[in-house]
């Protein structure tokens, strides 16, 4: 019985140093791209959240600038409110 020789090769890829840095160069430019792209989402999410919360606060100033000079209940709901005999406005008490 003669004995049997295994050769054992491996075949495994071995890219060029050029293909290695632009991959790795191509990786960078997109994670800063992302990164800039989500923190512009970002700020005008937070900029419209901003302005809404600004137009929100406006009538509630000009409701605290009024002087409101009668109480009242509504009859259908049994809520108390405030008004204005002036202007005729109300506030939900």
């Amino acid at each position: 019985m003669t004995p049997l020789i295994v050769t054992d090769v491996e075949a495994f890829w071995k890219p060029e140093p050029w293909f290695v840095v632009v991959l790795t160069a191509t990786g960078a430019v997109l994670l800063l791209a992302l990164g800039w792209l989500l923190g512009r989402i970002l700020r005008s999410i937070q900029g419209s959240r901003g302005s809404i919360e600004r137009q929100m606060e406006a009538p509630s100033m000009e409701m605290s600038k009024q002087h409101f000079d009668g109480r009242a209940q509504d009859v259908c709901t049994g809520r108390d409110y405030l008004f204005s005999t002036l202007t005729g406005a109300r506030r939900w008490l």
